[in-house]
């Protein structure tokens, strides 16, 4: 959102702020709005009620939720307590909304879907979740919508950065450490660097009519296989380390407790012709988070040879 001067700074109510996303979204937006990042200790998400009251007296024009419980397996165990965070609590941020006639944007993820076919999902497709949380956001999703038609809901898939819980940080610290990873090469999808959702982000707060369900990735298709492999090469031209190998394997040989999606891409035509939008390749976003990783690591040359 542009302003001049003399003009009030907007305000942009976030949550997950400590998230990948969360400090994409801050780094990404910070100058143009007003951002209000409220701890947990001051409203937790097992708590709607409180959710909404909050979202009610901030008084914000935009309210963006990338906060959700993303354990996957976790999740299966603690089902009620998913339920609030990735259904409810998002449910009441947009009945908060409508109250306020504030923009709402919700992330959401490809784990609603099954990953049973081969061409990358529709937004309009028909959710066909495999396990707890893929059902609990894609129950968000729904009352979401229920509560404000208006919301924008974004999926997005594989999501990784710089900071946080990510599968490329995974990869980094395991291949520096043992020079070698077993990673299964038969899920495939879309690795999505949180700068990309983030800058998607900043362009729909300009654009109130895009709203509904719209997706949001980098560009390509890769198998987990894939990011390790791009890793490692990062790793070895960067001269970090040089000795590594990735091994792919199949799913099989890695059970557990959440069943995943086998191909696992989604359709963002949409986004780009309504954003005037063009993703990046989602290779160049890989490498750039393996050496903000290499960074926060302190990883050099001279560490590893």
């Amino acid at each position: 959102m542009t302003t001049t001067a003399g003009d009030r700074i907007p305000a942009l109510l976030l949550f997950g702020a400590t998230g990948q996303v969360g400090l994409a979204v801050r780094a990404a937006l910070g100058t143009s709005w007003r951002i209000v990042a409220p701890p947990r200790s001051e409203v937790s998400l097992d708590d709607p009620v409180r959710v909404a009251s909050y979202v009610r007296a901030s008084g914000a024009d935009a309210v963006v939720n990338a906060a959700a419980y993303t354990r996957v397996d976790d999740a299966e165990q603690d089902v009620e307590r998913v339920r609030l965070i990735n259904a409810a609590a998002p449910a009441a941020m947009a009945a908060g909304c409508a109250d306020l006639g504030a923009r709402f944007i919700h992330l959401s993820t490809d784990y609603v879907f099954d990953g049973s076919g081969s061409l990358p999902y529709a937004p309009d497709a028909a959710p066909q979740p495999l396990n707890v949380y893929g059902r609990t956001k894609a129950m968000g999703e729904q009352l979401v919508l229920e509560a404000l038609p208006d919301a924008l809901v974004l999926r997005t898939a594989w999501v990784h950065s710089g900071h946080g819980t990510n599968f490329v940080a995974t990869a980094v610290r395991r291949l520096v450490a043992e020079g070698v990873m077993r990673v299964v090469d038969d899920q495939v999808g879309t690795p999505t660097a949180a700068s990309t959702i983030a800058s998607v982000i900043g362009s729909a707060l300009e654009i109130p009519s895009f709203s509904g369900i719209q997706h949001v990735t980098d560009a390509g298709v890769a198998s987990w296989y894939d990011v390790a492999q791009t890793v490692a090469d990062t790793l070895r031209s960067d001269g970090i380390r040089h000795d590594l190998t990735v091994v792919p394997v199949s799913s099989a040989e890695f059970p557990r407790p959440a069943r995943r999606p086998a191909v696992s891409l989604l359709d963002t035509t949409g986004t780009r012709r309504a954003l005037g939008w063009s993703p990046p390749f989602w290779r160049d976003g890989v490498v750039t988070s393996t050496r903000a990783w290499c960074a926060a690591l302190s990883l050099s040359s001279r560490n590893h040879g």
